[in-house]
């Protein structure tokens, strides 16, 4: 099945309504779930939601909504041999498409006359963008992976003088000449990859050749792409696309894995010492509302029912009352944690999706690092 794309993206969102309902779906996949082969614990709850939501469609389309809810059943349930960690599927009389994701969408199921995007808007906007440059003495190749997928931004070719046999001082000359020009290749392909950051962006850079040429071009990078370096790949620039895919995802896999667990740890040591760190949804909700976050921590698929001021917009864990800065209206939202990624954005603050991970759900499954105490 294919990857989200951004044209996918602006297809669905313009998709025309009419009288038919579409069902709009999202699962999180817990990997303590396939493992002990449980039944998927959201799977039951979101089905008997939608199941409830039928018969307040007229009669001729509870049919096909029924049916639709069955075979939604029995794809997410064949999730349980694959790898995925998130499932998305659209689905209406004549629709139906289906999104293995590798990051957890949240859970959802929406019964209405268009398409409900809006959370795989947010995940797609929120993965983090990676580049891979390839290079070798005569030719650079750059790579944009995001969301899983891979984009070839063609070859960039500099005609390096070849060396030749010859002896003695010609051939010295020839060497001389053939290095200052590889360096010069170099040195183009790295502004290159400034201009490509600059038009594109992108969050992390991989560099693929050999250690003594990916040495040689990482010198010639601007600091600002020396600073998003974040590993070397021993691949050729006459590799493939999957290939270059492939060893770059598991490159940062481990990347990210080694980067979350040194957050969450910082985190962890931070709200211990009771300085400039803050965890749990009640308290981070509150650091928000003070623009105090400098860093969001959020658990990927970490949702929870809140509210906010009708009148301030602040947040809160409660669904109803009075707002406690200007004695507002609350009303209920229904997964809060989005409304504080938003809100986070909104001032500016960076928000990190953390893997599940034991020490941050101990926390309360969201925390964050202040500008001020």
């Amino acid at each position: 099945m294919p990857m989200i794309t951004q044209r996918q993206l602006e297809l669905l969102t313009n998709y025309p309504p009419s009288e038919a309902p579409v069902v709009s779906f999202y699962l999180s996949i817990d990997r303590r779930e396939r493992e002990e082969k449980a039944p998927f614990t959201a799977l039951k709850n979101l089905l008997k939601a939608g199941q409830e939501e039928v018969p307040r469609w007229p009669e001729a389309y509870q049919p096909i909504l029924t049916q639709i809810l069955s075979r939604i059943e029995e794809t997410a349930e064949e999730e349980r041999g694959g790898t995925s960690r998130g499932l998305v599927i659209f689905a209406g009389e004549d629709f139906w498409q289906v999104y293995r994701l590798p990051q957890q969408p949240g859970n959802y199921l929406v019964i209405d006359r268009t398409p409900y995007v809006k959370p795989l808007i947010h995940l797609f906007r929120r993965q983090p963008r990676y580049c891979t440059i390839l290079v070798d003495k005569e030719r650079a190749r750059l790579f944009l992976i995001h969301m899983g997928e891979i984009q070839d931004y063609s070859m960039v070719l500099d005609e390096v003088p070849k060396r030749h046999d010859q002896g003695g001082w010609a051939q010295a000359r020839l060497q001389r000449r053939h290095d200052d020009a590889v360096m010069h290749h170099l040195k183009r392909a790295a502004e290159l990859t400034l201009d490509f950051f600059q038009r594109e962006g992108f969050d992390y850079l991989l560099i693929g050749g050999t250690e003594e040429l990916t040495s040689a071009f990482y010198d010639r990078l601007h600091t600002y792409l020396q600073e998003r370096v974040v590993g070397f790949l021993p691949i050729a620039t006459t590799a493939g696309a999957a290939e270059v895919l492939e060893q770059t995802l598991q490159v940062m896999g481990d990347v990210e894995e080694r980067m979350a667990e040194a957050l969450v740890g910082r985190l962890k040591e931070e709200v211990g010492s009771g300085r400039m760190g803050v965890a749990g949804l009640a308290a981070t909700l509150r650091a928000l509302n003070a623009h105090k976050v400098m860093e969001l921590l959020v658990e990927e698929g970490y949702q929870s029912a809140g509210g906010r001021c009708r009148h301030c917009g602040s947040l809160s864990i409660r669904s109803t009352g009075k707002c406690r800065y200007c004695h507002g209206e609350i009303e209920r939202v229904e997964n809060v944690v989005d409304e504080a990624v938003e809100l986070a954005s909104a001032q500016g603050a960076k928000v990190h999706f953390i893997p599940p991970n034991d020490t941050l759900w101990e926390m309360g499954r969201i925390g964050a690092f202040l500008r001020y105490a």
